[in-house]
């Protein structure tokens, strides 16, 4: 049985301002002309083989999601309303006594969870270049991200403001109070990862972003996060790109600070991280290569909940957030449209973790490998249906409490179609 929970006691705002929003005249054509319906499948099975331990995890399972994504009212302050659900089922029963992060875990049970739902609302008004969400999220930003890398999607709750009323800048604003991760149903408030102290949760993480366009070819980013009495974080980004003769090439350098903040939870935070890389693209090849490099006596801070951290370039499955820790990573891309396949992908990957700190540890070192094929029908048929095998090889010097024997061979296979009405 799965369990159905509310989005919780602070949403209920959102569901009156909802019945509000459908009490007026909704004879207004743009709402429902301009809605978006979808629906999207997903079958995905991952294995992970730990080295020298028989303790392997995965599973194999089915997921359905649904959006309806309305247009605006034709009002002086437009009004929308999106509605979605996300559903998974265990296809197998295999390792289900096991944490494998795509299931919830039942500790009295000392089993996954069989199925889950979520569900979500998000209420939007808009002003001209302004529009305001209040509800369920999915944010692709420097201070806060989605992670849809195992069956159903990350969400949060919250309210976030995008305006372009200036030319070439986008102002972002709002606050994060809960989320709902990907292996849960249940939103919860903000913390660190590893933490199960109630005393150590965030009542919200308050933000403000700044994203501007100079010309054509240069970009700026700054983005403030503060996690109350956690951490506050300092975002900052520049990014060149130039066309030489037949490729594109771009240049993107990118800052992380990290300092505690308020009552500072988890002590003194003392991190920063600086990166630097290049792209060319030239037809079907892709390349991409680049350095990073920490610093400070502290890891990144890394929240609960599984929340990935993609605007660090080197972030992929190990992470390579560590103290110190020093990576250089390189990827190479090939779409086979010119070859007479299009809709194939080929994409590879190295990273090279080094000078990570722990006490009494030396020459602590960590690898990663990807190959990484997707596939997507772009027409006929089939259009809208997707495969993907994802292989990733892992090898820590120390791994985790010190211990060696936890590299990880995983595969990760998804299937899926989308169907918009």
């Amino acid at each position: 049985m799965f369990k159905l929970n509310g989005l919780f006691q602070a949403q209920r705002t959102v569901g009156y301002a909802i019945l509000g929003c459908l009490s007026i005249n909704i004879a207004h054509a743009d709402f429902w002309q301009d809605s978006q319906k979808s629906v999207y499948l997903r079958n995905f099975y991952v294995d992970r083989d730990i080295a020298k331990t028989d303790k392997d995890i995965g599973s194999w399972s089915q997921g359905i999601s649904s959006r309806f994504e309305s247009g605006y009212t034709n009002t002086p302050v437009q009004l929308g309303l999106d509605l979605g659900f996300q559903y998974a089922v265990r296809l197998s029963d295999h390792n289900d006594q096991r944490l494998d992060t795509v299931f919830n875990y039942n500790k009295s049970e000392g089993k996954q969870e069989r199925d889950f739902l979520k569900l979500g609302a998000t209420l939007k008004l808009k002003y001209q270049d302004t529009e305001l969400k209040v509800g369920e999220l999915f944010p692709k930003t420097p201070v806060l991200f989605i992670d849809d890398s195992r069956q159903l999607v990350t969400t949060y709750a919250g309210a976030m403001l995008e305006s372009k009323e200036i030319k070439d800048l986008k102002v972002s604003a709002g606050r994060f109070t809960h989320v709902n991760a990907r292996d849960d149903d249940e939103f919860n408030k903000l913390t660190l990862a590893g933490s199960t102290d109630p005393n150590k949760e965030s009542d919200g993480l308050n933000f403000l972003g700044l994203d501007y366009n100079f010309n054509p070819n240069i970009s700026g980013s700054y983005w403030f996060g503060q996690l109350e009495d956690i951490y506050q974080q300092h975002y900052l980004n520049a990014a060149y790109t130039e066309q030489v003769g037949k490729s594109k090439v771009k240049v993107d350098a990118r800052y992380f600070n990290y300092t505690e903040d308020g009552d500072a939870y988890f002590g003194n935070i003392d991190t920063q991280s600086v990166g630097l890389q290049a792209t060319v693209q030239n037809g079907s090849n892709t390349i991409t290569t680049g350095v990073q490099k920490h610093m400070g006596e502290n890891a990144i801070p890394v929240l609960g909940g599984y929340i990935p951290q993609p605007f660090l370039q080197s972030w992929s499955s190990l992470g390579f957030y560590k103290a110190k820790e020093l990576t250089w990573h390189i990827l190479y891309s090939y779409d086979f449209k010119e070859a007479g396949v299009p809709g194939l992908r080929l994409t590879l990957r190295y990273l090279n973790g080094s000078e990570i700190y722990r006490p009494n540890l030396k020459d602590n070192k960590e690898t990663e490998k990807n190959v990484i094929v997707n596939y997507t029908a772009p027409e006929g048929k089939f259009k809208g249906l997707g495969f993907e095998w994802r292989h990733i090889r892992t090898d820590q010097k120390y791994g985790v409490g010190n211990a060696a024997g936890t590299d990880y061979v995983e595969n990760r296979v998804a299937t899926t179609y989308t169907f918009k009405f």
